[in-house]
């Protein structure tokens, strides 16, 4: 009985038509990549806002998020320093949640976490994401590295303010915060405005910036 195999010609027809494929694939891949990378950022920041201001209202407290370049300090600090490819205003560095504490000669700093002079602010939650050089950016344009909530729940110790969650090489960010001036658009980035009461929700870009708070 004879048996026929495939001819070179035939097994380099299969492998360019499997390199078109492949080659066709990968982009589609990676948007989903970039897509799946920023939703899971966003909603991982916006779950955070959101336990800390249920945190303020069962605690009877103020609760405030900072952005820190160690999340896993004993003692962290809220921080807009440099740090590799994460700049100032990149919240991926990490950031922590925790509850305002202290005794009357506490002088209460919403921006900062304070272990002294009569302060013990209580840590709740530690977050850090930051990787490579490609990766998820979240920057803001708050002018403070911090966000807090009063125990009813309102945003009482910044002004109304939005954060900007995009993916690509760090430390430029693909879609900008109202008001910084558009560093180009991608469909794929989010937007968490925030208002002076406490609300949040999720937005997409328009021309390049977030929208207003």
């Amino acid at each position: 009985m004879h048996s026929r195999g495939f001819t070179l010609v035939e097994v380099l027809v299969v492998i360019t038509i499997s390199a078109i494929l492949v080659a066709a694939a990968v982009p589609a891949f990676q948007w989903t990549i970039t897509r799946n990378r920023i939703s899971d950022a966003t909603n991982l920041l916006l779950s955070n806002f959101e336990y800390a201001r249920m945190e303020a209202t069962r605690r009877g407290n103020n609760i405030s998020i900072c952005r820190t370049d160690d999340p896993n300090a004993a003692v962290p600090v809220c921080s807009s320093a440099v740090v590799g490819t994460v700049d100032g205003n990149d919240w991926a560095a990490g950031w922590v949640v925790f509850e305002k504490r202290g005794n009357a000669a506490c002088v209460p700093i919403a921006a900062q976490f304070q272990s002294a002079g009569g302060c013990a602010d209580e840590v709740l939650f530690r977050q850090q994401i930051a990787g490579g050089a490609a990766r998820v950016m979240i920057h803001t344009n708050l002018g403070i590295e911090a966000v807090g909530f009063q125990p009813r729940g309102a945003g009482g110790f910044i002004n109304p303010g939005t954060f900007a969650i995009t993916y690509g090489t760090a430390p430029t960010p693909a879609v900008a915060p109202r008001a910084l001036g558009a560093i180009g658009l991608t469909k794929a980035g989010r937007c968490i405005p925030l208002t002076l009461i406490g609300s949040m929700k999720v937005a997409q870009p328009g021309t390049g910036t977030c929208p207003a708070a």
